[in-house]
């Protein structure tokens, strides 16, 4: 791999790492959900400056061109990622529904006792 190119890539996933980071610092990533971008950047790091090792892993699983495993483990992880936040949509989505339909049990209850409570005044 051309020195220059070794050097993007081990800073563009060194700033990912730091990004991640400090997204957990701050407290705007939950940790849950920043377990698999840390994989990532991990994974991406250390693929990049051991570039050694990633061709032969690259060679081992019959890809030709070894940068081309970055982009496969990127896109492999990123489909996890995508999958994980699915799930937990359609979890918010039914937690939604069920808040929307006990609001709706607890209006009604309220309309019922306050229709009661003027009707005996």
């Amino acid at each position: 791999m051309p020195l220059r190119a070794k050097i993007i890539l081990v800073l563009l996933s060194f700033f990912l790492l730091l990004f991640v980071l400090n997204l957990i610092r701050k407290r705007k990533l939950k940790i849950e959900h920043s377990i698999l971008w840390l994989m990532v950047s991990v994974i991406l790091l250390i693929g990049t400056i051991w570039h050694q090792f990633a061709d032969r892993v690259a060679l081992l699983m019959g890809i030709d061109y070894p940068p081309a495993l970055f982009l496969a483990i990127s896109v492999f992880f990123f489909l996890i990622i995508l999958m994980h936040f699915s799930i937990e949509l359609s979890k918010l989505k039914d937690q939604n529904k069920n808040l929307s339909q006990e609001l709706a049990i607890y209006k009604g209850l309220i309309d019922e006792l306050t229709s009661r409570a003027n009707h005996d005044s």
